[in-house]
């Protein structure tokens, strides 16, 4: 396990090539310019995982808010040839233990394919197949219509996502795990629009999520085994299957 650092420009091409570019939708994926700059700011983790012949075989990519206390982890890959090795679990347990001791988040989230609105791919992976892995890592879905923002100029939104916790920090229920609080995430929220579409979204789509984030109680959370149950968010409308 390596945790690529600033001027790491060789390894971190060939992570972003061999693994990200690889395995994630053009939408869905910031430009390799972004991803450097991250870690210059020191606003972003990445740790790979190499094989005998030090190419990275497995990449967990994560982006610290200071702002909102959350911790994202923006990207998970492993390369095809290493799928179902427990690479994968390596790198989450990184997550759940180095991560969580660097930063001390409030939040740890991800951003994960609801499989209602993306279909299984051969090379891009199967969203039925992901969400029972971060269901077995423990991570629970928020009960919001999520949709990622648009990373860059000329890219879309990506609608049909769900905004899962991995790990509560501090601000989690710990008694029953059963809601999230409101503050860091719409900070988080508010943040990420800011600096990916230049500016918080009042349109339909972006009210909905508001307000499926302001409850009084707390965001509830929701198994990811119940796939019918997860919010799906649509372009102009708030849908439930």
């Amino acid at each position: 396990m390596v945790h690529v650092g600033d001027g790491d420009d060789a390894l971190l091409s060939r992570v972003y090539r061999d693994l990200l570019l690889a395995y994630f939708p053009a939408n869905e994926l910031e430009s390799f310019d972004e991803l450097r700059s991250g870690l210059a700011k020191d606003l972003r983790l990445v740790t790979t995982i190499v094989n005998e012949d030090s190419l990275p075989v497995a990449v967990a990519v994560g982006d610290w808010s200071p702002e909102s206390g959350v911790l994202l982890l923006a990207y998970l890959a492993v390369h095809a040839d290493a799928r179902s090795s427990g690479l994968g679990g390596w790198l989450m347990e990184e997550v759940s233990g180095g991560w969580q001791r660097r930063f001390g988040p409030r939040l740890t989230l991800t951003e994960l394919e609801h499989p209602l609105a993306h279909e299984s791919d051969e090379v891009l992976g199967d969203p039925v197949a992901r969400l029972r892995f971060y269901a077995r890592c423990g991570g629970s879905a928020l009960d919001v219509p999520y949709f990622q923002p648009a990373l860059g100029s000329g890219m879309d939104r990506v609608y049909g996502m769900l905004l899962v916790m991995l790990s509560g920090g501090a601000d989690a229920d710990e008694r029953s795990g059963a809601e999230v609080p409101t503050g860091p995430v719409r900070e988080f929220m508010e943040r990420y629009f800011l600096d990916t579409e230049g500016a918080i979204p009042v349109d339909l789509p972006a009210r909905r999520l508001w307000q499926a984030m302001d409850r009084p109680g707390g965001i509830p959370l929701l198994p990811l085994t119940d796939v019918r149950r997860l919010p799906l968010s649509v372009p102009g409308r708030l849908g439930r299957p």
